[in-house]
């Protein structure tokens, strides 16, 4: 290599080394001079009038620099330390519900979002707006390093920068009017109006609903429910009808209900609507109230028993059915629970000795205030004691959303009247000979209100009396009907003249066929003298005297004729 090209290279090695030392002196420089350099942007703006929102705004800060130097000292000057952001709504159609907002420092690059909650006036008009943000902050617009320390001149400030945003005239959605009929312990329906109160219509809507009080729920069981909408112009009213059910121990209270609308607007972006709010107040539960109007229950005999059961509401009872088990449910209402059998669940007997013959009676629908009177058939058992008893009812109806429902347990009132005689007898002439047979004639009379059949009498009688015929029978004997029954009866000589009793009992079948026996009924006989009973005595004294005389007579004759006879053995001796 000749010595001119390794002169050059020499050249240009010295200059390479010195650019390179001015280069890094240049970066190593000890003093830098900047500010912070701030943007705000809101990625989604599309709010609705009158509905609440989030505002997120996002701060970009891409810093000024005046004088270059070391990336700490840079880093310091553009920083906005301690930062703080507002939003002065004075001057524009919204409401800003958040107030001042602590940033903290805001370094080169991205900070955010930070959150506004906003509404847009009612009446605003569609269209964009741009959105005044106000920031505070320090920092430090000359920083150096000298003698190994780093010290900064600072200062405080305050700008504004705006925000675009815009306000659509989209669909969006209020309730107009809720009508429910769900009542405590029992299903109904809730019809919801809303309206599409935006200026645009809405298509492809999918609305839900959800309860959000834990009294009330969906029968399903659901958390929330969707509907479908197609289309929903402007201004128009839907109504939405939900079956729900309340609590058996709801209070009468609104429950809160929250509704939201995933829409797609006129340009086709699909949007969700507020969340929309409303109550549903759950009505009390149906109530029944009932009384025993009249009663002929006997003791020991079927009768009937009448009641009055009224709706006293809030809601219409359809296709009520007044239910007579004489049985309380133990629990499990709904409204109701039930009785036995009939309606189900577990029971306890009120009364064991009222027997229902028929438990179900049809009294049509009650409208609220309305009552109706059911009458039942029951038997009351022979052990069964008089007065009053309380019986017990329940009403099977169809509620206002066509199930079918059971009032609460009803107890009534009913009086039940001793037991009565079957048959009222007596004897139609009960005088007797003593020691003659007479013809012994019995009045019965049936004392029930049904006819009895094929009623058999016996009459029984004891020493000195001696029925000797003492069956009697009869096909039918009407109601309050009186025939009369023979007998034979004997009396005996040696009977006392005075009154005897005989007694009599009746088998018979009732209206029902069956067969049944009375109560022995005692009868009174009169022994009396035979009519020829004075000359009969006295003929039997005379014939006792005359037996007497004769006998006498023939006793003295004997007499005589031994005497005589013993003279005239005497005689011949002393010959």
């Amino acid at each position: 290599m000749d010595r001119k090209r390794i002169a050059a290279l020499v050249l240009v090695s010295v200059l390479l080394v010195a650019s390179g030392a001015t280069i890094v002196a240049a970066q190593q420089s000890d003093t830098a001079r900047g500010e912070p350099d701030i943007e705000a942007y809101a990625p989604e703006t599309a709010f609705v009038p009158g509905e609440e929102a989030t505002l997120q705004i996002t701060l970009n800060n891409r810093g000024d620099l005046d004088e270059r130097g070391q990336d700490s000292l840079e880093s310091d000057v553009i920083t906005a330390q301690s930062a703080t952001a507002r939003i002065d709504d004075s001057a524009i159609p919204f409401t800003v519900r958040t107030g001042e907002q602590p940033i903290g420092d805001v370094g080169e690059g991205q900070t955010g979002p930070i959150d506004f909650t906003v509404v847009p006036d009612e009446n605003v008009t569609p269209g964009t707006y741009e959105v005044p943000l106000t920031l505070e902050y320090r920092h430090a617009y000359r920083a150096e390093i000298e003698d190994g320390a780093t010290i900064r001149d600072e200062r405080d400030v305050t700008e504004t920068v705006t925000v675009e945003v815009e306000v659509t005239d989209r669909a969006r959605f209020a309730v107009v009017d809720v009508d429910a009929d769900v009542q405590a312990g029992t299903n109904g329906l809730a019809n919801v109006t809303l309206r599409n109160v935006g200026e645009d219509p809405a298509r492809n809507v999918s609305l839900s609903m959800t309860p959000t009080d834990p009294d009330l729920s969906y029968v399903t069981e659901a958390g929330t429910t969707e509907t479908f909408v197609d289309r929903w112009e402007p201004g128009e009213n839907r109504t939405v009808t939900y079956r729900l059910t309340a609590a058996e121990e709801a209070t009468v209270r609104p429950s809160t209900v929250e509704f939201e609308a995933v829409i797609r607007d006129a340009e086709g972006a699909e949007a969700e609507t507020r969340t929309i709010r409303s109550g549903i107040t759950p009505l009390p539960a149906q109530s029944f109230s009932a009384r025993g109007v009249a009663s002929d229950l006997r003791v020991n005999e079927d009768g009937t028993f009448t009641v009055e059961v009224a709706n006293d509401g809030p809601l219409p009872a359809e296709e009520v059915v007044v239910v007579f088990e004489n049985e309380a449910p133990t629990g499990g209402g709904g409204g109701g629970g039930g009785a036995a059998g009939a309606l189900g669940g577990q029971t306890v007997p009120l009364d064991e000795n009222v027997v229902p013959r028929d438990n179900r009676v049809r009294v049509g629908d009650l409208g609220p205030g309305e009552n109706a009177t059911a009458t039942f058939e029951a038997g009351v058992r022979e052990d069964a004691r008089a007065g009053n008893r309380t019986l017990n009812v329940a009403t099977r109806y169809r509620d206002a959303a066509g199930d079918v429902a059971t009032s609460d347990a009803l107890d009534v009132v009913v009086g039940v009247a001793p037991e009565r005689d079957a048959f009222a007898v007596e004897a139609v002439d009960p005088v007797a000979e003593r020691g003659g047979e007479t013809t012994y004639e019995v009045a019965v009379r049936n004392l029930n209100d049904e006819p009895v059949s094929n009623v058999e009498a016996k009459l029984f009688a004891t020493d000195p009396l001696d029925a000797t015929d003492d069956e009697a029978f009869v096909s039918e004997i009407g109601p309050n009907e009186t025939t009369t029954l023979s007998f034979t009866v004997d009396v005996g000589g040696d009977a006392s003249t005075k009154a005897y009793s005989v007694s009599a009992d009746f088998r018979y079948d009732d209206a029902d066929g069956d067969s049944e026996l009375s109560e022995a009924y005692r009868l009174p006989v009169d022994v009396t003298e035979p009519e020829n009973g004075g000359a009969a005595t006295l003929i039997a004294v005379v014939a006792v005297v005359l037996l007497a005389l004769l006998a006498g007579v023939g006793y003295w004759k004997r007499e005589s004729l031994a005497a005589r006879v013993g003279r005239l053995r005497g005689g011949s001796g002393s010959e």
